[in-house]
């Protein structure tokens, strides 16, 4: 109730305006401006906030001197005195990392279409995801259906669709991950993080070939020496930073366990669950001179899942017609990946106005999956007891058994090399880059499985079981790709009493095993008015193909694919209230027009492919955030979004139906808070909504797999003590910046949500999908030490 009441008077707020006025210019440390900054008069309350150079105009009352606040989200709050000059005042901010902070200040080194998201936060949030995809998650048109997966998908796109960058490296995903269980850690270590930017859509040319979002991460370059650790009951990671030489030789490095056995203990599926995922990475820096930067990042990641089950019941269906699933299992899942990603970087600053750099790096992933499961099940009819659950089981309708197998093996290798540059004119930033790629896959597949019941499986021609599914595939693939990009940035033009600017920029590709080259215009408009943004954006993306996207669902490869293409839109607003506290609201539309589309479907995270470019589709939708401090120094934010994606293929008489992406409405809200007299006890609440995505029967045709999982809900609930900070949230001691003790509670209302389904029939032939639900309500204890 109190955010909800800071929410309507902060939107309620009204600003006076009066004779005198002061004026200036708010930046960070690297002189870079901040927009949207605060700046209030204390005296009689009045306030405005900055533009998009950082400029200010203040009109104020009451005598000279007089202080000014300025705040800005992510930033230290600083109290300038103002005697004397009026005019002509800069005020630098500190960027702070604070826990539960996030730092949302469009226009400053990235994009207009981009989100500059506090990586602090990545380390602090609750939930069994976590992470720093954990805070993605949260953002305007994201969405989700699974805490065991890292994937999001965004404004109807699928897991392939979004691209990550480390320091300038493209980043790769496992390609033989199946679930969530699975899955492990990502790449991105949230304790390495300097600054994370993402963008949900219009972003500009120097952004790669994906249709639907762009997270760019930087890694940090420690200023001093520091370190620390978590624990809990998902597993542990430290790192240690420094620095040498006054800053001229910097290192971090990261080490991660994490084992989901504790969560998985809650799944309808019991057994012996061993999953053991390990990473470590380090990031070094050399300033070799002063004109001359050096890098180097390395990474190596240890996934293995070892599985043994036992047994499953699950109830489901109606209180009218609920039914029992009971399996009981034999054998067992040996799964294993390994990662390794080295890269450098060098920058020469050839003038205060140019610099160049070459930049390489190598991908390689060793991924084994090997598992043999049989499984005997009984499916029965539950009776309802007085409306509540089935307590009473009458004649079995339908008893058999399955089996799967699998010895799928894949070795991927990517090199990369880049050169760029960066020039300042009188007309604006001029950037671009050229890369190489090579890439080397080898991928065997070899599974399958069918299903026995009563014998309606049974082939009377063949006299032997029908294979529900089979593949076997023995595939190499080696592929050159040449891309680049140009793009500029003007300065800042006046528009009446408002400013605006224009990137516009090309993208080029060449793909050699079709042959052609592909070329994407992109640009984008932003005007600054008052306490207004608007934005413009949209071009187009060429996602070229990878090996996923070429694979058949017979395993075989498809090598003449073209890449997906995809014309988007996107406008945006952007209102900053003029508040005594930072506040934003954020609306944006958009519309892709998608053409040459590669259709698929998705089982838990797997993706298959048809490996044709028979379908073409659209998605549209609009996004609301609203964010800011609805309590002194924390910050809170709440996002909605609604969206429609649909395809249609060709040779499809069933016209436009639902991608498998295809969530409709999606909402999400972090709320933090801390104790009013002692701000070392603090609580986090994460709330999540995702409506329903498209399913089908296992092997159907796409046109059948357009009915409806139910909606995705989720409360995740942390309260938080810090032992190293007194009642006013100060630091006891310099060095010893954290000593946290909290206690987690995941699935709060324990919603049971449903991932995928697991599909039998009874002795007449129906079918039956019986849901695959996630984790129930789980009580995780977590102990942080930063210093």
């Amino acid at each position: 109730m109190r955010a909800v009441v800071a929410i309507l008077i902060l939107l309620m707020t009204v600003v006076g305006v009066t004779a005198q006025t002061i004026g200036g210019r708010v930046s960070d440390e690297s002189r870079q401006p901040i927009v949207g900054a605060t700046v209030v008069d204390v005296e009689t309350g009045l306030g405005t906030v900055t533009d998009g150079e950082g400029l200010f105009r203040l009109n104020t009352g009451g005598k000279h001197p007089k202080q000014i606040v300025v705040r800005c989200l992510g930033f230290e709050t600083d109290t300038v005195e103002v005697a004397g000059r009026r005019q002509g005042i800069e005020v630098t901010l500190r960027t702070i990392s604070v826990e539960g902070r996030q730092v949302d200040v469009v226009g400053r080194r990235k994009g207009e279409d981009f989100q500059r998201l506090d990586p602090s936060i990545a380390t602090s949030t609750v939930g069994a995801d976590g992470g720093v995809e954990g805070v993605i998650k949260t953002q305007m048109g994201v969405s989700s259906n699974s805490e065991l997966s890292s994937q999001y998908r965004v404004r109807g796109g699928n897991f392939d669709e979004n691209i990550v960058y480390v320091g300038g490296v493209e980043i790769y995903r496992p390609f033989l991950i199946r679930a969530g269980e699975q899955e492990g850690l990502s790449f991105v270590n949230p304790d390495m993080v300097q600054e994370l930017s993402f963008s949900a859509g219009g972003f500009d040319a120097s952004y790669g070939d994906k249709m639907s979002s762009v997270l760019d991460v930087s890694y940090k370059r420690p200023e001093r020496g520091g370190g620390g650790f978590r624990l809990s009951l998902l597993g542990a990671s430290a790192h240690a930073e420094g620095a040498v030489g006054g800053g001229r030789l910097t290192h971090i490095t990261g080490v991660r366990y994490k084992t989901n056995q504790y969560l998985f203990g809650s799944l309808d599926t019991k057994g012996d669950y061993s999953p053991t995922f390990f990473d470590v990475q380090t990031y070094w820096t050399v300033r070799a001179s002063e004109r001359l930067s050096i890098g180097v990042l390395a990474y190596y990641a240890s996934n293995s899942y070892k599985f043994v089950p036992t047994d499953r019941e699950t109830t489901f269906g109606t209180i009218s017609d609920a039914k029992k699933l009971t399996i009981y299992f034999e054998g067992k899942e040996r799964d294993k990946y390994q990662t390794a990603v080295t890269a450098a970087n060098a920058q020469m600053d050839l003038s205060e106005s140019q610099s160049i750099g070459v930049r390489a790096s190598m991908f390689r992933t060793s991924e084994q999956e090997n598992y043999d499961i049989l499984g005997e099940y009984w499916l029965q009819e539950a009776v309802a007891a007085q409306a509540a659950e089935p307590t009473d089981l009458s004649d079995n309708i339908g008893v058999g058994g399955y089996m799967q197998h699998a010895r799928n093996d894949l070795f991927g290798e990517v090199y990369s090399v880049s050169g760029y540059s960066k020039t300042e004119t009188a007309a604006g930033t001029i950037r671009g880059e050229i890369r190489q790629t090579f890439e080397h896959y080898k991928d065997v597949t070899d599974e399958w499985e069918y299903t026995d019941s009563a014998g309606y499986i049974t082939s009377p021609s063949a006299g032997r079981l029908r294979m529900v599914e089979s593949r076997r595939a023995d595939n190499q693939l080696r592929e050159k790709r040449t891309e680049g990009y140009v793009v500029m940035r003007s300065r800042q033009i006046g528009v009446g009493s408002g400013q605006m600017w224009i990137t516009a920029g090309v993208r080029a590709a060449y793909q050699t095993d079709v042959g052609e080259t592909y070329v994407s215009p992109r640009a984008s408009v932003s005007v600054m008015m008052d306490k207004w943004r608007l934005r413009l954006s949209g071009g187009r993306y060429c996602q070229i193909p990878t090996l996923r996207e070429m694979k058949r669902d017979d395993a075989s490869l498809n090598r003449g694919v073209k890449p997906q293409d995809s014309w988007q839109a996107v406008f945006g607003a952007d209102f900053y209230p003029k508040t005594s506290r930072p506040m934003k609201l954020t609306f944006e539309a958009y519309y892709k027009g998608l053409r040459d589309l590669n259709p698929y479907s998705i089982d838990n995270v797997r993706l298959r492919y048809m490996a044709e470019n028979n379908a073409k589709g659209y998605a549209a939708g609009m996004d609301v955030k609203i964010n800011g401090e609805l309590v002194e120094g924390v910050e809170s934010w709440a996002t909605l979004s609604v969206m429609k994606t649909a395809e249609k293929i060709d040779g499809d008489t069933h016209g436009y139906i639902p991608r498998p992406s295809d969530q409709r409405v999606q909402g999400s809200m972090m709320v933090q808070d801390q104790m009013p007299n002692n701000r070392s006890i603090s609580a986090m609440l994460n709330l999540y909504f995702a409506s329903g995505l498209p399913f089908g029967p296992q092997g159907s045709a796409r046109w059948q797999q357009t009915s409806r999982m139910p909606g995705y809900k989720r409360v995740d609930l942390g309260l938080y003590k810090d032992f190293a900070k007194d009642n006013d949230g100060n630091q006891k001691r310099e060095r010893l910046k954290m000593a946290q003790f909290g206690i987690e509670v995941f699935n709060l209302m324990d919603f049971a949500n449903t991932i995928s389904h697991f599909w039998v029939r009874d002795t007449e032939g129906h079918r039956y999908g019986v849901p695959n639900y996630l984790t129930s309500r789980r009580i995780n204890v977590k102990v942080r030490i930063e210093f």
